[in-house]
């Protein structure tokens, strides 16, 4: 069921982004249009975040191994040692839970604090409290649904049993594919790539906004070249626009792959994003007020 709602959520999400960007292909340049492009680009980062969740449901799995406990949600494994787990706890001897993070029938994703269990990180398609089982351990809870909780239960009792007492481990949370990316845990990088996204929307909407306002032909003046002036279409001025959405996702993109190697280097490149669109919208305010 958590895979159907996410797919479903994601299927709607790419519609709604496919139609707006239908709509914005080759309208006419106005505030509307950044609209449709705005709105079209949102969704579709939408479908791609809940296609994510709903692949990370279908791959949902507990895996009992010989010395310890993994859940794979996704790109994300977590690694519990066997030695580590105090108690068993069936959800059915608890109050109903109440999950913080991503939430829906048949997935939740998060935290919460459970009565009796405390702080409890929930890797769950459970669909009411009797399906979920508490797997409590000297560090942190764990909410999961099995659908077997006295088979469950035997298995982590039997290795439990043969796994030496110097040896629990420490609890890892290990991230794997596109999530392993050093970029999603830098709080800087991620700034900047929001700061530069926010500048060069900015940026459009002020372009497309303004340019039904102009004359058919504007001139185009060039004070760097001895103030030459030069009389053109208004629609040369749409290059702003694109230069900005442009140089976004080209800084993004290389930023992002250059950050993986080099941690100064792909920041400067996210930072240098922000600047140049700072660059463009005062372009912009002068291009079009000289106009």
């Amino acid at each position: 069921m958590g895979v159907i709602i996410g797919g479903a959520f994601a299927a709607w999400a790419g519609v709604v982004g496919f139609i707006a960007l239908s709509v914005a292909w080759g309208a006419e340049p106005e505030f509307k249009t950044f609209l449709a492009w705005a709105v079209g680009a949102i969704a579709l980062v939408l479908a791609g975040l809940f296609a994510a969740w709903a692949g990370a449901v279908g791959t949902l799995a507990y895996i009992v191994r010989s010395d310890l406990l993994e859940i794979r949600w996704g790109w994300r494994r977590v690694l519990v040692p066997i030695g580590s787990i105090q108690r068993l706890v069936p959800g059915r001897t608890l109050d109903p839970p109440e999950v913080g993070g991503i939430n829906w029938w048949g997935c939740h994703v998060g935290a919460g604090d459970v009565k009796r269990v405390g702080y409890t990180l929930f890797y769950s398609t459970h669909g009411s409290p009797d399906e979920i089982l508490y797997v409590v351990t000297d560090g942190e809870a764990y909410g999961l649904t099995v659908e077997d909780q006295a088979e469950f239960a035997e298995a982590i009792q039997a290795r439990a049993a043969l796994t030496p007492v110097d040896a629990l481990g420490e609890q890892r949370s290990l991230a794997v594919g596109p999530a392993a990316l050093p970029l999603w845990q830098d709080r800087i990088a991620l700034w900047a790539v929001g700061t530069g996204a926010a500048l060069c929307a900015l940026v459009c909407g002020y372009v497309f906004s303004a340019y039904p306002g102009l004359p058919e032909v504007v001139q185009l003046s060039f004070p760097s070249l001895g103030g030459i002036v030069r009389v053109g279409d208004r629609s040369e001025l749409l290059d702003i626009a694109y230069l900005s959405a442009g140089i976004f996702a080209a800084n993004v993109v290389i930023g992002a792959g250059l950050h993986t190697v080099e941690r100064a280097a792909g920041l400067w490149l996210l930072a240098s994003s922000a600047l140049l669109q700072c660059v463009l919208l005062a372009a912009a305010f002068i291009a079009f007020s000289a106009a």
